[in-house]
């Protein structure tokens, strides 16, 4: 045991220690990754990857109290309406950056209720039996017999169909029993009692392929699913899907309920997850912790993750406030001469090089805050400056600009927006030969201008058009032979 320790980061170490005091049996094995926390954290914090459920409440309007927990990000949330985005049914939104990162914090669930979470997979004939299948799904849907007279087990235990899922797929049948139960409820759902498709019965215990925006297409695509498979009766879906899970998870290293959840191993395929619900491997893990917690003698493997770099926070993850504030931790423009590319809320390294003293603005979304030096003494050559703002829920986002100075100067940044000027066609708070490039392009329109306060910039002589008039109008301003007037 005191080898096995030696291979987690110290703040492991307690809890695996007590732990290991109740469960001498227990084998923890530190699985080292290739990705850092924060890089970790990052891939999951996409799109709709990983999505938390009740973000309305039961009359249907939205429940502001749980805004705090909702991703603010690209896909979730649409920032022209100013409303987050729905999926499946209108049930689930995005989950937010900090709700990821507690479920990604492994310190959060050593302990002997949720290191399940970790445990691996595999079929164990020894240790996981009959009964304790039966004691699993005591007072379920599946704590009955089979009722379909064409299927093999016709009148004998779902238990006893669990059992030979198990034997055949290699899966653990406490966790297809689990797994059965999260995705039909305790009570059942369609695709557990049999749907009708093409004229035929067909069965989809573990709702494979079981998604969409409605619950009428979450059902259809199911049963479509398990129509091509085959699966007419109970036992072949139960056998069959338990197959599945074998093949392209437990198989494929994805043999806990962490990496189910969470693809980082290997190649970090984190498209290939078995679930969106943030939660899922810690609900799912729930289920299995009481066929186990009070068994001290039996072998279990626990395989748990080690970020690179030893990178965890040195905090423990929170679980964040539920609250009415928002994760805006972004701003709404940055603005600089050569700043490339253009601002994106999602993008967060820039780059520009500065010839003397220069000026970045930065508009802030309301309820927001900045938070970082708003003066920098640059040096020659290569600089980087962060950018970090604070949202409402007080986590904090950074944007990194990567600053190539052709000589020692001072960097400015400012809250306030640039001033609108005559010829100042990229609204950067002066007027430069690119303001000149800027308008010769959108005379073209190889690259027009749209926004307002550039549009207002580019029609430096103030007739409500631009025109080559204004061209003439930069270039004499810039040669100081005719001054613009603002």
């Amino acid at each position: 045991f005191e080898q096995q320790l030696a291979e987690f980061p110290e703040s492991y170490r307690a809890d695996l220690i007590k732990l290991h005091a109740i469960y001498p049996n227990w084998v923890f094995k530190a699985d080292k990754l290739n990705l850092t926390f924060g890089q970790a954290v990052a891939l999951e914090d996409k799109g709709n990857y990983k999505l938390i459920e009740n973000g309305r409440l039961t009359d249907g309007t939205f429940n502001l109290n749980r805004v705090s927990l909702l991703s603010m990000r690209k896909g979730c949330y649409d920032w022209g309406t100013g409303n987050w985005v729905a999926h499946d049914s209108g049930r689930w939104y995005g989950a937010s950056r900090e709700l990821i990162a507690y479920y990604m914090d492994p310190r959060n669930f050593l302990n002997a209720n949720d290191v399940f979470v970790y445990m691996k997979q595999g079929y164990d004939s020894n240790s996981q039996t009959i009964q304790g299948v039966s004691n699993l799904i005591k007072g379920t849907f599946l704590d009955a017999v089979v009722t379909d007279i064409n299927d093999e087990f016709y009148n004998k235990t779902y238990t006893e169909v669990i059992i030979a899922a198990a034997q055949q797929s290699t899966v653990s049948p406490y966790v297809i029993a689990s797994t059965i139960i999260q995705e039909q409820s305790p009570s059942g759902a369609t695709l557990g009692k049999g749907t009708t498709y093409n004229g035929v019965t067909v069965y989809n215990f573990m709702h494979w392929q079981a998604s969409g925006s409605s619950e009428a297409d979450i059902i259809k695509n199911g049963a479509n699913y398990a129509y091509n498979l085959g699966w007419t009766t109970p036992s072949k879906s139960i056998i069959g899907g338990a197959s599945l899970y074998g093949a392209n998870y437990v198989s494929n290293g994805q043999d806990t309920y962490f990496y189910k959840n969470y693809n980082i191993i290997g190649s970090a395929n984190v498209s290939h997850q078995y679930a969106q619900n943030v939660a899922d491997s810690y609900s799912s893990a729930k289920k299995i912790a009481k066929m186990y917690i009070d068994n001290k003698e039996i072998n279990l493997t626990f395989r748990i993750p080690v970020y690179k770099d030893n990178s965890l926070p040195t905090e423990i993850s929170p679980y964040p406030e539920t609250s009415d504030k928002l994760n805006n931790y972004y701003f709404k423009d940055i603005q600089a001469y050569g700043l490339t590319p253009t601002y994106g809320k999602f993008d967060y390294e820039y780059s520009m090089t500065v010839n003397g003293d220069s000026n970045i603005y930065i508009e802030l979304l309301d309820g927001t805050e900045f938070v970082s030096a708003s003066t920098h003494n640059l040096n020659k050559g290569d600089n980087v400056v962060d950018l970090t703002v604070k949202s409402q829920t007080g986590f904090t986002n950074t944007y990194k600009v990567n600053i190539h100075a052709t000589t020692a100067c001072k960097l400015t940044i400012s809250t306030n927006a640039p001033p609108l000027l005559r010829g100042d066609a990229n609204n950067d708070g002066s007027i430069k030969t690119s303001d000149l490039a800027a308008i010769r392009l959108h005379i073209l329109d190889l690259v027009p201008i749209n926004d307002e306060k550039k549009l207002y910039g580019a029609d430096a002589n103030n007739d409500d058009k631009i025109s080559a008039a204004d061209l003439a109008a930069v270039r004499l301003h810039l040669l100081g032979i005719k001054q613009l007037n603002n």
